[in-house]
């Protein structure tokens, strides 16, 4: 009888143990595949963010909707901004309802005193930016069809290609196109990693969008990597660009951006 007893406690516990790893097992597979960063983008991104910066692998889930990555709105970003060859900055970074009339309903996120760009939903409800607003050189650039800022339901690993045309005006004249073209994109979402940035650590998708085109006299080959983090946004970032057009202009950057606090 004492024997029975341990018998079907045994079992019981077996079977505890089986249901317990099979739930662990169904957890894990239904959180989304562990994809490790690629060592091509973790030599760029060790070298503009810093080495400790981008962590371990994370379980990815498909791309949620935008409203998922956004920060919160009416609250002010200071960003660090590491530049190849320069001292660190900083920018001051805000999203917010747009005011302007050419692209409302939409929203309007501000790098103060540097740039401004517009997302605007499209007929599938999906973000894109639709312009950008380069204060240094004085020019608005518009996009059609807008550039992905999400692409919901992407999963880790998949990419999507697109061609957008190009109009660039000159801030002083916005109903005369200074200069045209298009661009060729690949928006690859990477997968998701740990991210410890001076604001805090983060469970962050990783976004690369990777840029070739020519507007106007213009050679363009620009690389993005965009870490977006649930509830805060944009939480560190690297760009690899170069543009060249002759001799009228080149533009040959590497940066990279940590978020360093909200206020």
């Amino acid at each position: 009888m004492q024997c029975g007893y341990r018998l079907a406690i045994a079992t019981l516990l077996a079977a505890a143990f089986v249901m317990l790893t099979c739930s662990h097992q169904a957890t894990a597979d239904a959180a989304g595949p562990i994809i490790p960063l690629p060592d091509a983008d973790r030599v760029q991104l060790d070298r503009l963010l810093g080495k400790g910066v981008v962590g371990e692998a994370l379980p990815s889930t498909p791309l949620a909707g935008i409203e998922a990555y956004l920060p919160p709105k009416d609250r002010i970003m200071t960003l660090q901004v590491v530049t190849s060859g320069k001292q660190m900055t900083t920018e001051t970074h805000r999203i917010e309802e747009t005011v302007d009339t050419a692209f409302a309903p939409g929203w309007q996120y501000t790098i103060e005193g540097i740039a401004e760009l517009y997302f605007q939903k499209d007929s599938a409800g999906n973000i894109r930016t639709v312009a950008e607003k380069d204060l240094d050189k004085a020019v608005l650039s518009r996009f059609t069809p807008g550039d992905p800022l999400i692409v919901p339901g992407l999963k880790p690993g998949q990419s999507t290609k697109s061609k957008h045309k190009v109009e660039v005006f000159d801030l002083s004249n916005l109903k005369e196109v200074a200069h045209s073209g298009s661009l060729d994109v690949t928006y690859t979402y990477v997968g998701t990693y740990r991210i410890t940035v001076p604001n805090g650590t983060y469970a962050a998708a990783l976004i690369r969008w990777d840029y070739t085109g020519e507007v106007g006299p213009a050679t363009i080959k620009d690389s993005q990597y965009r870490f977006l983090a649930s509830g805060a946004g944009e939480v560190a970032m690297i760009q690899i660009r170069s543009i060249s057009a002759l001799l009228i202009y080149s533009d040959h950057t590497k940066r990279g951006k940590l978020l360093e606090r909200v206020q």
